[in-house]
Order: structure tokens, then sequence, then C-alpha cells
């Protein structure tokens, strides 16, 4: 009996390792291939070790639910903005059960129809219901080469955390009709508010257990790291297993309550355990890494068993089957467009939003385009039985699992060849590009006091090292707290190579910055009289930004009237910020719309800057010059901050803001810190060096936390 458990483990184990070892691999791929996002070249990955080996996974729903949506989607809400999930509250709620339902019905009534009733009703709509669900992994991974709108893509992660556990009780009830020949729609309606309302009390109820528990344990003494840590790993799957075998209710919204609430109540031991944060994080990241890899990896293994029974039947045609898959993909993309658009025309025309920005029919299709399939939708339509109560065959089994695997396809191909040029953007745009930044491993200083010297160079390198995590973990909905983190460490390093240079060297220095930003200001004036000209802004508000831009120019002259006005210009300031909104109280609404015109506008002339300063500097680069490319680099993020405060303009952001700049800084001291290590390893630095460096890292890193436990 022992044996015979061991010979059925070893294959499980054998095939966990290897899925590991091909998220690790296309990985590595993903960052050579930078304009095919991660989830294709996994799945790309999985379909050539079932081609070439003829490897199948049994994938079972129940425990794919369990061991890869449970946890993920429990991530997803500990780290969902929570004012964002009550601000959008009402698109979040109509795109995870409306659309669901809208799409669940016209998709199923078409597929009826094109099949001349061969697939029964039921059926067509348990196919289309099991579509209906969006993949938020395959969209991250997309955002992450393009710059999608954060309104679109906040909302896709938020209907995403509800529309799993929506789309699978329509399909699941389909299917039971199906199977059965019996529907009740009263029964349907039933269950699904009890599934949907018991689910959300349940994993609120058994968070806050569980939380409590960790307190109490704390309270105790028991402050070991690891089992905090573990107790927070194992929270997803205790909570769906309770509340979908003990209480038969939707372990999906479970755990997504369960997550939000997570985020909310940050427990005592937490704030004060800085070591149980920091190695809970890093050992998520290390989960989530590994499931979402192995999720697409085993939709690429699937995908050709799922569709090689349609594909090898001789009585239906493929160019028909292939008919179908782009058919049900249009409804579902055109549905999920007209459904967004309609909500945005509509909060134009009746809702708070009236005197606002007007619909966009760019930004409805990004959002359609974003609605990606994936894993949920094929463990889904796996989970289809083979026989009827009746013994029969289930009708058009075979049709499901072609059509949903080949739309699961389309929507992640279309995504990403649509999107980037909807965006402008191949990938996700990073401040600090081979073309504008070359930093040596050691920057250019002279020597006043070699210990010194060192001491100096190994403190640029290391916020070198922070400045490229920061980049590399910037993202849409963070960028704003990435730039101005990355402004702060530019500073750092800027004050310590004036610090140990000549006043020969700081003069050089400070030439070539005037000359840059002459050259960024020269650009910036070329577009706002362009844009004047053609008639794209109005002629007041363009020659009004004009002065300004002249203002800046005489301020880096430094004559003697830059300072007269600079006081006159501080001076308007305040009877602007002050008395002049008394005299305007009637205008407030108008001076809005120019002010958003007016921002619109810098918008426009601050991408017009970065574009010559990098050109400036390619054309610049024999020179050589180490100080005028930190200097160009250290332009293009002051740029690029202004364009996201632009973009964040009206936005109540400072609460969600304050805990992004917080994670960074510790994402940033935790490279400083293996990079001091690598350092001293190499002999580049003393041992008392690593040291003190190490003591540096850590004094910030305590003031960090102290700074998040005061909030």
């Amino acid at each position: 009996m022992y044996k015979k458990e061991v010979n059925t483990l070893l294959p499980i184990l054998e095939g966990a390792i290897i899925l590991f070892v091909m998220v690790v691999l296309s990985n590595i791929i993903s960052h050579y291939i930078v304009s095919i996002p991660t989830a294709l070249i996994q799945i790309g990955l999985g379909l050539i070790v079932a081609l070439v080996f003829g490897t199948q996974i049994e994938l079972e729903t129940s425990w794919f639910m369990l061991l890869f949506v449970a946890p993920l989607l429990y991530n997803d809400g500990r780290h969902y903005p929570k004012r964002d999930l009550w601000n959008l509250r009402i698109p979040i709620f109509g795109n995870s059960i409306l659309l669901v339902f809208l799409t669940t019905v016209i998709g199923g009534y078409i597929m009826y129809f094109v099949t001349d009733g061969k697939m029964p009703l039921p059926a067509a709509l348990a196919l289309a219901a099991i579509l209906s669900p969006t993949d938020p992994v395959a969209v991250n991974g997309i955002a992450e080469r393009v710059k999608l709108p954060t309104g679109v893509l906040r909302l896709v992660r938020g209907e995403s955390l509800v529309n799993d556990a929506s789309g699978l009780i329509a399909f699941k009830y389909a299917i039971a009709a199906t199977v059965t020949g019996v529907f009740s729609l009263k029964t349907a309606t039933i269950d699904f508010f009890y599934m949907a309302i018991v689910g959300v009390l349940l994993g609120i109820v058994l968070q806050l257990v569980l939380l409590a528990i960790k307190e109490w344990l704390s309270a105790q003494g028991i402050k070991d790291v690891v089992l905090h840590t573990l107790i927070q790993i194992l929270t997803p799957f205790i909570i769906y297993i309770i509340v979908e075998e003990l209480f038969h209710a939707s372990g999906v919204i479970a755990v997504v309550a369960a997550g939000v609430v997570a985020n909310n109540k940050k427990t005592v031991t937490e704030n004060r355990m800085a070591e149980v944060r920091i190695v809970t994080e890093r050992t998520w990241d290390v989960i989530i890494y590994l499931l979402n890899g192995m999720m697409f990896l085993i939709l690429g293994i699937e995908l050709p068993f799922a569709m090689r029974t349609a594909l090898e039947n001789p009585l239906m045609s493929n160019y028909l089957l292939f008919g179908y898959v782009i058919l049900l993909w249009l409804v579902i993309l055109v549905s999920r467009i007209l459904w967004t658009y309609s909500y945005m025309w509509f909060g134009f025309s009746f809702g708070k939003n009236k005197s606002g920005v007007k619909p966009d029919f760019k930004i409805a299709l990004m959002s359609g385009l974003t609605g990606v399939r994936g894993a949920v939708t094929m463990a889904g339509i796996l989970s289809v039985p083979y026989l009827l109560e009746s013994g029969a065959a289930f009708p058009q089994r075979s049709v499901m699992l072609f059509v949903a695997s080949g739309v699961i396809v389309a929507t992640l191909i279309a995504a990403t060849i649509a999107l980037p040029i909807l965006t402008d953007s191949k990938k996700r745009f990073e401040t600090s590009g081979d073309e504008l930044i070359d930093f040596p491993e050691n920057s250019v200083l002279e020597d006043p006091k070699e210990e010194e010297l060192k001491e100096a160079q190994a403190r640029i390198r290391i916020m070198q090292i922070a400045i490229r995590t920061i980049e590399q973990e910037s993202r849409p909905e963070n960028r704003m707290a990435s730039y101005d983190l990355i402004h702060e460490y530019n500073h750092m390093i800027r004050r310590l190579q004036m610090e140990y240079n000549s006043k020969e060297s700081i003069a050089q220095f400070l030439k070539e910055e005037i000359a840059i930003r002459l050259v960024a200001l020269d650009a910036e004036v070329a577009r706002v009289k362009e844009m004047r000209d053609n008639g794209e802004v109005e002629r007041e508000i363009a020659e009004q930004y004009l002065k300004a831009l002249a203002r800046r120019r005489n301020a880096l002259t430094s004559d003697w009237s830059s300072k007269f006005k600079r006081l006159w210009i501080l001076a308007r300031r305040f009877y602007r910020r002050n008395l002049g909104l008394f005299f305007t109280l009637g205008t407030r609404e108008a001076y809005q719309e120019e002010y958003r015109k007016r921002l619109a506008l810098e918008k426009e002339a601050a991408k017009s800057a970065i574009r010559s300063v990098s050109a400036f500097m390619k054309k610049d680069r024999k020179k050589g010059s180490r100080t005028d490319k930190a200097v160009a680099y250290h332009l293009i993020v002051e740029y690029r901050n202004k364009i996201e405060r632009i973009k964040r303009y009206g936005e109540d952001y400072a609460e969600e803001y304050d805990q992004q700049l917080q994670e960074l800084r510790l994402k940033a001291l935790n490279a400083e810190r293996t990079d001091i290590q690598k350092m001293f390893e190499n002999g580049d630095i003393s041992r008392d060096l690593a040291t003190q460096l190490r003591r540096f890292v850590n004094y910030t890193e305590s003031s960090v936390m102290d700074i998040g436990e005061e909030e």
C-alpha cells in the first residue's frame, strides 16, 4: 500500500518540479522578447510540451480553484486600493454581475442560433457564461509593457475580483440544466444570492478570526516570523475550504472579501514586527510568481487536448469551428465595448461628472481589449461532463471545448497586438534607457581623501541600484510614487557628486545642466507654438504658458532681473490662491475647465521635452561625458513626474500614494543591502565600510517602518 502511494506521488512531484523550471525559463525568455506578454510565452511553452512529449494534465475545477484561484484572488484583494474599491463600486458591480449576465445571454443565444440548435440553449449559455470572467494575471502581464490608462487597469482588476464567482455560478446552473433537463430561475437566483452574501460574510468573519489568533499568539510572546508568515499564506486555503465544503457558499467571493479585510486591518503584530511584513511579502511574491506561471503553462498544455476531438471530427468543418471562435470573441468584445461606452456616456450626461471629460471611445475600446480570458475559463470548460443524466453523450462537448480554448487565445493575441498600438507604446517606459544613462561602476569623483572617496562611491553605487530596482517595480498605478522616489535618490547622488568634486568640475556640471534644460525648454516652446498655430489649444492659454516658459528661461540665465520677477510671480500666486478665490466664486467651474486645458497643454509640452532631450543625448554620445547623462536622466524623471501628476489631477490619491511610496522604499532598501554584500564579497569595500553602509540602510528602513506605523 505504501509503495503504491509513493508511486502515485512521484509523477506529481516530478511534474510540479518541471512546471517550476518552465516558469523560470519563460520569465527569462520574457526579458529578451519584451513585445510578447509572459502569459503568451508560457502558453507557447505549454503547447510545445503537450505536442512534443504528449503531456496531459487531468485538470479538475475544484482543486484548480483551491490551489490557484483562491490564493491569487486573495493576494489581489490584499493589494487592491481600498479607496478605489469604494469609488469604483458601481462600475465594478456592473461589469462583474450585469455584464456577465448580458454576455451569457447574448453569447448563448447567438451560439444556439448559429449551430442551428445542435448545441442546446443551456449548453450554449454555459459556454458563454464560462467565457465571461476576465483574467487579471494576463492583463497585468500586458500592462507591464504598455501604458494602459490607470482607470481602465483598476476597473479590470476590480471586476476580476468578483466576476470569477458570478461566471462560475452561471456556468454551474447552465450545465446542471443541460445534464438534468430541469432549470428553475427562482432556485438559481436564491442560490446565487445565498452563495454571494454568505461568502462575503464568512470571508470577513474568518479573516478577522485568523487576525485575532495572530494577535493572541503575539500577546503570548510567540512572535516566530516563519509561523506568522505561514498563517497568512494558509489563510486563503483555509477560508476557501471552510466556505465551500461546510457552508456550500462561494469560496471565491470569500477569499476576495478576506483579502480586502486583510488590506484594511493591519494587525498590531504586523505593524510592530517589520520582519514579519518583509518576510511575508517576499514569500507571497515567490508564491504568486510560481502560481501565475503555472496557470498559463497548464493552459498551454491543455489547449491541444481541448481542441483535438473537435478538429478530428470528420463531420465538423474546421473552418466552421474557427468561425465560431471569431464570432463569439467579437460578440464578447463588442458587448464589453458598448457596455463601457454606454456607462461613460450615462455618467457624463446624467451622473456627477456631467461637466467632466466627454466619453472617449478609445478608452472603451481599450477596456474591451483588456477583457482577456484565461485559466479560470479553461478549468471550467474542462469540467463539462461527458454524459447526461439519461446516459446520452453531452451534446457538442468537443465544440464547446474548442470554442472556449480558441476565444482564450484570441483575446490574448488581440490584446497583445492592439493595446500597444492604441497606447502608442511597445513596452513599459523605463526612466533609464540604454541611450540616456550608462552609469559606471564608480562615479567620476576626484580624490580628496581615499577613504571618504570610497564611501561616497559606494553610496552612489547602492543608490543607483535602488533607482534601477524602483524602475523595475514601476507600474501604471504606482508610477507617480516611483518617479518621486527616483527624483529623491537623484538629488542625493548629485549632492554627493558636488561634495567630492572640484570647483571647476562643479562649474562644468552646472553649465551642462543649463544647456540641457534649455534644450528641453526650446522643445516645450516649439510644441506650444505648434499647437497654438494648429488650433489644438486656445491662443490665450498658449500665450500664458509661453510667458511662463520665458520666465523659466530667464531664471536659468541668473540675471538680476529674474530675482525680481520671481518675487512678482510668488505675489501673484499668493493672490490667486487666497484673495483671488474671493473675487471668482461665480466663475470657479470655468476656471477649473481652463486649468484642465492648461494641464493638457503642459502634458504635451513635457512629452516633447522628453523626446528632445533623448535625441540630444543620442547626438552627444561621442563626448563620453558622465555628468551630462546624469543630468539628462534627472531632467527626464522631472518631466515624467510632471506628466503623472497631471494625469492624477483631481484624484484623492494621498493614502494610496503613501502606501506605494513605503513599499517602493522597502524594495529599494532591500536591493541596496544586497548590493552592499555583493561589493564586500568582491573585495570592492572593506568590512568596516560594509557595516557602516548597512547601518545607514537599516536606519533608513526603520524610519520608513516608523512612518508606516504612525499612519
